[in-house]
């Protein structure tokens, strides 16, 4: 494929309901991946592959006060994020950092990595937004969730997709790395709004890679290199992904995933090009996974849901995990808001060629 070359998006085809679905299906699909991973995280990838149908229902054992069910920081963030947009019809970096500093303000943030916690205490008393972040070389993978939000919103939009989910990033955290992953994220959410057919792994991966690179070549490159991995032993490909720019001493002690967010997203794309119709077992495939597992099922249930629909989702999954209503009630308001939003732009340019 010829480096840079941008993939238009095949005709639209889908109704309004089908998008709105999507919409759903990509909240919901976060936070079951999200919360399937909760009562899991941190622990070894040997320990899990003890235990069976990680990805048939939410964990038994509730992980200390939470219930089954219960999403953690990471479906927070996002939905912290959607009501900012929802209400001012646009990503907004004022808006979006006193929608996100509320959450720890209210000390309702269900325990968030050392980095987010700190930016989001600066937040909360008055740091300006764009100072708040975390500094250059903290590469945290919370940054990805609230990406979700840009890739619905901005689906029609590369250019938006990119700036947004830059702006999203540098509420918390200042590197590029940050913002180009979760540029890839937004761009993989937002094709499953734009494209009829699903598209091949290395059309798929040259679309995110764009996307990261506006923010981070070196990204960029790792994700056009990722189909190859689909051709390896699938242990084998995930032990390596594990590694990609993680420096060795924040590897040393670590089973599973590492808290760093490139190999967080390259795991979640892997395991959606690998499982591509399968909810259940792309998600399972993530778990399996140890360590910060939780968050890379969250972005592979965002992912495949914004592609296949909630009909993809297993009835149990999409019925047990908490506050279902209040999800598909924030995907049902951010959709509306994109509506309203398209049909302002479509009475203005109509208006204009009048005049």
């Amino acid at each position: 494929m010829q480096r840079g070359l941008v993939i238009l998006p095949l005709p639209m085809s889908m109704t309004p309901a089908e998008r709105q679905d999507r919409f759903q299906a990509a909240f919901l699909g976060l936070a079951i991946g999200d919360a399937l991973g909760f009562p899991l995280k941190g622990i070894p990838p040997v320990n899990l592959a003890r235990l069976s149908g990680l990805a048939d229902d939410f964990a038994p054992r509730p992980r200390g006060k939470f219930a089954k069910g219960q999403f953690s920081d990471d479906t927070q963030l996002m939905l912290a994020t959607a009501e900012s947009v929802i209400r001012e019809g646009k990503v907004d970096g004022r808006s979006t950092a006193v929608h996100l500093a509320w959450l720890w303000q209210e000390g309702i943030i269900l325990q968030p990595p050392k980095p987010l916690a700190e930016s989001l205490q600066k937040l909360a008393m008055g740091t300006p937004w764009m100072s708040a972040g975390s500094p250059l070389g903290v590469k945290c993978h919370s940054v990805l969730s609230r990406a979700m939000v840009v890739g619905l919103f901005e689906s029609k939009s590369r250019v938006r997709i990119r700036h947004d989910a830059g702006v999203l990033s540098i509420l918390t955290h200042k590197d590029p790395t940050c913002a180009g992953a979760a540029a890839a994220f937004a761009q993989a959410v937002a094709m499953g709004l734009t494209t009829k057919e699903p598209p091949t792994p290395a059309a798929f991966c040259e679309e995110l890679a764009l996307a990261a690179a506006a923010h981070d070549q070196e990204l960029a490159e790792e994700l056009r290199h990722l189909p190859r991995l689909l051709t390896w032993d699938t242990a084998r490909a995930l032990t390596q992904l594990r590694k990609v720019s993680v420096p060795p001493s924040q590897l040393r002690g670590v089973e599973g995933l590492p808290p760093h967010v490139v190999p967080v997203l390259l795991t979640a794309v892997y395991a959606t090009l690998k499982m591509p119709h399968d909810f259940r077992k792309a998600v399972e495939l993530t778990l399996r996974c140890g360590g910060e597992a939780d968050a890379a099922a969250a972005c592979t249930g965002a992912m495949l849901g914004s592609h296949l629909g909630t009909a993809a989702i297993p009835s149990r999954l999409r019925k047990g995990v908490l506050y279902a209503d209040t999800l598909v009630d924030a995907a049902d308001r951010l959709f509306q808001a994109r509506q309203v939003r398209e049909t302002l732009a479509t009475a203005l340019a109509q208006h204009k060629r009048r005049r």
